[in-house]
């Protein structure tokens, strides 16, 4: 068979190519440990390296969620511990403002303290995580939950909201709890109302925190509402401030008490409960004492300590002070419950995601494994056939020098 000379030429350089590519591949193996380069290599390992990475991918964003919701949940356990005991120090300071024996001067002292335990739970209220977000504002992290008003009371402005984060493929865990539901809604000890003013009021009405004085007459009452709707100045004679205190169910006047002359911080009693209105309220200013089966631990710390300031040491008032004690104890021991049931709750999602985090070790070492298995490259077989390849090349490379010198003209 006769071979043409160009032929001949193409191919020892093929083979020379051929060669030099397996070794430039052996190479890049041996230099980047990878067996697979590129899909072509392997097509059903490739497809099984590419899933195995995407899995390792997840399961790097499931261990940040993990260490960010195991930082937020201890944060969070470590401020309620502390609340824990701010309740504690509250209740002991309650049973001695309770002695018969005290003055209002002596029961005042006492509201110093528990005034500074008051901003002090305040505080731990509003604790923020290390990224500047408030831990029991629910959704609305970057709101101050706890703002405190004019007249000195906190009122809670963020929502119920509760976030998760997952942790698994399916695994979600709760990072936090809202206020609403901590320190909020706590059990009262009876039948209660929260005062407040009509955010449309154009005076400078204010009220305080109120109390029940005749626990009949509001137990007939309850769960009705009182709104205290400020007149215009004619309604009465001589003209001046004035108000008709009604139910909220069904507009009637309560008690009697209609188009009555105002007195700037004069206590007003109705139905069983009496509260305080100041500043200088303007016609059509309400006031609303709305009924509830809870109060907000911010509302006990606030009426004990007003209880304590004003009360004098007159039979009246000393009874007021009896119920106001005994309401105050058991509501803070119903706080104390409720913060204790979500210091179990956090044990339990603390477990959750040490549990998810020792089980995403495991999966991950297994992946890392099978990945290694498909992926890696056997050095010592790999430099075997480096050595091969590289021989097989020079071979071709002097072939190919040999059969370019067999020319008619080289033995002329």
């Amino acid at each position: 068979m006769r071979i043409a000379t160009l032929q001949s030429f193409n191919l020892g350089l093929n083979a020379i190519l051929d060669a030099q590519a397996s070794v430039n591949k052996t190479q890049q193996q041996v230099s980047s440990g990878r067996r697979v380069l590129t899909p072509a290599d392997d097509p059903i390992a490739s497809t099984k390296i590419l899933q195995l990475q995407q899995d390792l991918a997840q399961r790097d964003q499931y261990d940040r969620n993990m260490t960010a919701a195991d930082n937020r949940l201890k944060l969070e356990e470590s401020s309620l511990e502390s609340i824990t005991e701010a309740l504690t120090r509250l209740q002991e300071l309650t049973v001695n403002a309770g002695s018969g024996t005290l003055t209002i001067t002596d029961r005042q002292a006492i509201s110093a303290e528990i005034g500074q335990l008051e901003d002090q739970l305040a505080a731990l209220f509003n604790t923020k995580d290390p990224n500047g977000e408030f831990i029991f504002g629910g959704f609305k992290g970057a709101t101050q939950p706890f703002q405190q008003k004019d007249n000195g009371r906190y009122e809670y402005q963020g929502d119920e909201g509760q976030r998760y984060l997952a942790i698994g493929d399916t695994t979600r865990v709760a990072t936090g709890d809202n206020g609403k539901k901590l320190f909020v809604d706590v059990r009262a000890a009876k039948n209660t109302f929260t005062s407040s003013v009509n955010p449309l009021n154009t005076g400078t009405t204010q009220v305080n925190a109120g109390f029940v004085v005749d626990e009949e007459a509001y137990g007939e009452f309850y769960p009705d509402d009182l709104i205290v709707t400020f007149n215009p100045e004619a309604a009465i004679d001589p003209p001046g401030p004035n108000y008709t205190i009604r139910r909220v169910s069904d507009g009637r006047v309560v008690d009697g008490i209609a188009d009555r002359a105002y007195s700037k911080g004069a206590e007003i009693v109705a139905a069983g409960i009496s509260i305080k209105i100041s500043g200088d309220p303007k016609p059509g200013d309400e006031v609303l004492a709305k009924s509830s089966p809870k109060q907000s631990i911010t509302d006990t710390v606030f009426r004990l300590r007003q209880g304590l300031d004003t009360l004098q040491d007159n039979p009246t008032d000393s009874a007021t002070l009896d119920i106001l004690i005994e309401d105050t104890l058991t509501n803070l021991a119903n706080a104390q419950t409720s913060v204790s049931e979500v210091r179990s709750q956090l044990g339990a999602r603390l477990n959750v995601v040490e549990n998810a985090r020792n089980l995403s070790d495991d999966v991950r070492l297994v992946s890392q494994e099978v990945l290694s298995e498909l992926s890696d490259v056997d050095f010592a077989e790999a430099v075997s056939r480096l050595s091969l390849q590289t021989f097989l090349l020079e071979a071709a490379q002097q072939s190919y020098t040999t059969i370019s010198r067999l020319s008619l003209f080289n033995q002329l």
